[in-house]
């Protein structure tokens, strides 16, 4: 009897042990896991960003092309007509807004030649320029009646004359900083996050002002600037906590306006 309860007892013992050790294993084999798993979000993540970075870049060159062809001016940042509809973008009025006169340059179809083609999904396709890799797009097929713009052109660059109503192209001669000053921008999309909660206008429309910078990156975008290169910045950076743009005297490198001494805001 004595011995039968010493075996049983041993038993229990190793019992016991053995699960120990088996939840101990499968502890280490989550912890692994979640390290796993979180890699290879941040290589995707990082992945995305170089493939943004380049797509932006390539817009900069596109952008320095027209600009080069055209006289010096810059191309519109949108259409005024109806608004930034697949039709709209067809129209004759909309051939030197960027959108369309940027990617023929690239040897792309335009923006609005993809909505006379009915084609409208060849504009989220990996391979077209506008396409943004880690923006927020909608996965349903609500994306396909508009286009929606995960990259937008500065809209502090063209502002309307009071006297005339007009707004003018400008010239990049005109831009009297262009190592700091913004040509686009990663702007936000309804679905991207906002970094400071004073943000707005994350419409996925062709221009967007400061407001609109998109931190997808870690909370950081990418800024193109009218010289080409690329700067990754957060939105606080950019703006103060109440939404308003820093200018130089506060500390910003980021010029919004052709002329720097002009107000952002």
């Amino acid at each position: 009897m004595k011995t039968t309860s010493r075996l049983a007892t041993r038993a229990s013992h190793l019992s016991g042990f053995t699960a120990m050790e088996l939840l101990v294993a499968i502890s280490v084999v989550m912890v692994l896991a979640g390290l796993t798993m979180q890699v290879m979000k941040n290589g995707r993540e990082k992945a995305q960003q170089v493939r943004a970075t380049q797509k932006i870049k390539d817009l900069g060159a596109a952008f320095v092309a027209y600009t080069g062809e055209n006289g010096g001016l810059l191309p519109r940042e949108n259409h005024s007509g109806s608004g930034d509809t697949w039709q709209a973008a067809s129209e004759e009025a909309a051939s030197e807004v960027w959108y369309n006169a940027l990617t023929l340059n690239m040897s792309r179809k335009s923006v609005g030649e993809i909505g006379e083609s009915g084609k409208p999904q060849l504009f989220y396709e990996d391979g077209y320029p506008l396409f943004v890799p880690g923006a927020p797009y909608p996965k349903s097929e609500k994306k396909l009646e508009n286009p929606m713009f995960a990259i937008g052109m500065n809209s502090r660059l063209q502002r309307r004359d009071n006297d005339t109503g007009e707004k003018p192209q400008g010239t990049l001669a005109s831009i009297q900083a262009p190592t700091s000053t913004v040509i686009f921008l990663e702007r936000g999309m309804p679905k991207d996050e906002k970094v400071i909660r004073s943000q707005a206008n994350f419409s996925a429309s062709p221009k967007a002002g400061p407001k609109a910078f998109a931190g997808r990156h870690n909370q950081k975008g990418l800024l193109l600037f009218a010289d080409g290169h690329v700067e990754v910045k957060s939105p606080r950076d950019i703006l103060t906590g109440s939404g308003q743009v820093k200018t130089l005297e506060e500390g910003s490198s980021v010029v919004w306006t052709r002329d720097p001494d002009d107000d952002p805001n």
